[in-house]
This record gives C-alpha cells, structure tokens and sequence, in this order.
C-alpha cells in the first residue's frame, strides 16, 4: 500500500526507503490489535508509532538524501491510520478499512 502511495506521488524510492515502507507496512499489518482495527483514531496511532520505532534502525542506517522520502512515507501511513476513508477517496479501495 505504501509503495503504491509513493508511485502515485511519482517519485521513485530508493531500495532502503522501499525496504523501510515494507517494515512499517508489515509491523503495522502484524499488530494483533489490527485484526480487527480499533475504531479509535489514538490507538491507531500508538501502532503506528510502534511500528515507527521498531522501523526506525532501517532510516537510520539510509542515505541523508532520502530524508524526505522517508517522511512522505511515515505521513501517508499516519494518514491512512488517522482518516481511513479519507484516505480511501485519495488513494483508492481501503473498504476493510475502519469507520471513524
């Protein structure tokens, strides 16, 4: 989902930002809690911010220049983890998406 976030925006991520994106992605999809995705805006988050954390090693260890990169892709996924169906009428179909 990240990705195709980043090919929607038109720039090309480099492979650790792309590595980086599956991590986030992965860590937040592995959440238990996401099974059946809190309804709560604030605990959506606090897995984000896990996920954020466990992720951090791989932007860590990346190049300066795909700092800006890095934070396109934390904002898209703190978007679509705070606002689903808004995000779903940007980016397309997220229908097992929660309902704020």
């Amino acid at each position: 989902m990240i990705l195709a976030l980043l090919l929607f925006a038109q720039v090309t991520p480099s492979d650790a930002v792309a590595g980086y994106a599956d991590c986030l992605s992965s860590r937040i999809n592995a959440d238990p809690a996401m099974i059946d995705p809190p309804a709560d805006v604030a605990a959506r988050l606090a897995i984000h911010d896990a996920a954020l954390k466990l992720c951090a090693p791989k932007r860590k260890s990346a190049r300066p220049d795909d700092a800006a990169m890095f934070d396109k892709v934390d904002a898209s996924t703190r978007k679509v983890l705070e606002d689903p169906v808004s995000a779903e009428q940007v980016d397309g179909d997220l229908s097992d998406a929660p309902k704020p």
